[in-house]
């Protein structure tokens, strides 16, 4: 279990570290390169902004079903693979992280803005990051294994 402890720890503390530095500086929009800009955006719904118009009963139900997804992601993780591990520590990591702003402001603090032109993806954080490459990985790797069977 060490990787994913390393893998959760990592996601954990550069979100939250990250989100720190954000919510200390001064500006609410830095432009860093000709696509990628940080700015501050705080989001009820979930990753990449979706269902973030939700009804508060949605905010409840997802503040309190999040210790559940962790527990399981945690259970999963000690029956899986090392490389999966690692995936479901970048889950969990972010997951927590995530969880911790909704309790802390009641909403997420997301800062990384990639946009091509006046075409913007929806702005997310390390955690967001964590969460989705971590399920990709996860996922493919059992997805593509049972497509090889």
């Amino acid at each position: 279990m060490r990787v994913f402890y390393l893998s959760a720890i990592t996601i954990f503390l550069l979100d939250r570290i990250s989100k720190y530095l954000v919510l200390k500086a001064e500006y609410q929009l830095v432009e860093v390169l000709p696509f990628f800009n940080l700015v501050k955006v705080w989001n009820k719904g979930i990753a990449f902004g979706l269902l973030r118009n939700s009804p508060n009963l949605f905010d409840l139900l997802l503040l309190l079903l999040t210790p559940l997804i962790l527990s399981v992601l945690f259970y999963i993780a000690r029956k899986s693979a090392q490389k999966d591990k690692i995936f479901l520590g970048m889950v969990f990591g972010g997951g927590l992280s995530n969880w911790i702003d909704r309790i802390s402001f009641g909403a997420v603090l997301d800062f990384l803005d990639l946009h091509l032109g006046g075409l913007h993806w929806p702005a997310f954080n390390i955690a967001d990051f964590g969460i989705t490459i971590g399920l990709i990985l996860f996922l493919s790797r059992h997805v593509l294994k049972d497509f090889r069977k």
